[in-house]
């Protein structure tokens, strides 16, 4: 059987091309080397030395065995550095779940600065609801989220810390007649056409939108329901109805569609993100993850969503 005892003495042998110094380099007689190296050759199933009393020569199969024994060794070290690199969360392996509003906020800072420090952990980050995200991680194919809360349905396993209060802006069309305001007051809003985010995916958007409204004197007209917001931008773009989306999204430009903050501040438009993870999970690249985004956490917290002053169209 092959070990890499057994190829760190064929390659001293290799190297030296001298039973004696080889063996002296190895730490062992000359004869039981000797020895090792024909038990070698006999697995092999080809001489890798030519032999005679004045010299030893590697033959054409043994230097490519040599090339071979090398990368052996090399597979060693990096298994075994991997594996430590693992235990201590600087490598493995980590699946993370965002909502799409954060995707425009803190989460491309938090994901470039957990790859800048900790480059050998491999990523593998998808966009889904919150209602999703709780779903894999208690089914254990997602390790971290980042979700809004209070989280819409009740999950003791997850624990959850507050990262980022955002707060609730009009989307609306470039062509609408209130596009070019400062501001909004949302009882402006009662005749319009909403675009809403899904009642069945995105549960607490949705009941945001209608308590939002309904603490304004009315209740949303919702025309269409959408999961992702890339869906209501593009309808907001399309001019068919208006929306109330996260402040975060005012990064995403498109040149049909505008934000507009709304006039009369109320709790009931803040937002809540988290950060989101199974109870006692002992993945080390997730406890690295979630050092970073306690690092990072303080400024995202104190941020402002919108921008004071003025509109944003």
């Amino acid at each position: 059987m092959i070990n890499s005892r057994l190829l760190r003495q064929f390659i001293a042998v290799a190297e030296e091309l001298h039973y004696g110094r080889a063996a002296a380099r190895v730490g062992i007689a000359q004869s039981p080397l000797s020895q090792a190296i024909q038990k070698l050759e006999a697995h092999v199933g080809t001489p890798l030395f030519v032999r005679n009393k004045r010299s030893v020569a590697l033959t054409p199969a043994g230097a490519v065995f040599l090339e071979e024994a090398y990368q052996w060794l090399r597979y060693e070290t990096v298994a075994i550095q991997r594996t430590l690199g693992a235990s201590s969360g600087g490598t493995g392996q980590l699946a993370i779940g965002f909502i799409g509003s954060v995707g425009y906020g803190f989460m491309p800072e938090l994901i470039s600065r957990f790859r800048l420090e900790y480059p050998q952990v491999r990523l593998r980050v998808v966009e889904m609801t919150t209602k999703d995200q709780l779903e894999q991680m208690q089914g254990r194919a997602l390790d971290v989220g980042m979700l809004r809360t209070p989280l819409p349905v009740a999950a003791p396993q997850i624990q959850t810390r507050f990262y980022q209060r955002d707060v609730l802006v009009v989307a609306l069309s470039r062509s609408h007649p209130l596009a070019g305001r400062k501001r909004i007051d949302l009882r402006e809003l009662a005749g319009e056409s909403f675009i809403s985010f899904s009642r069945e995916k995105v549960p607490a958007a949705h009941a945001q939108l209608i308590s939002v409204c309904g603490a304004a004197g009315f209740y949303p007209n919702i025309e269409q329901e959408c999961s992702q917001i890339a869906s209501v931008i593009c309808l907001i773009a399309a001019g068919l109805s208006v929306a109330l989306v996260s402040g975060n999204l005012t990064s995403l430009m498109h040149p049909k569609v505008c934000y507009v903050p709304i006039s009369n501040r109320t709790s009931a438009l803040d937002q809540e993100v988290s950060i989101a993870w199974r109870r006692n999970d002992a993945n080390p690249a997730l406890h690295s993850f979630l050092e970073v985004a306690r690092a990072l956490g303080t400024g995202a917290r104190n941020a402002p969503a919108v921008p004071a002053g003025g509109g944003m169209a």
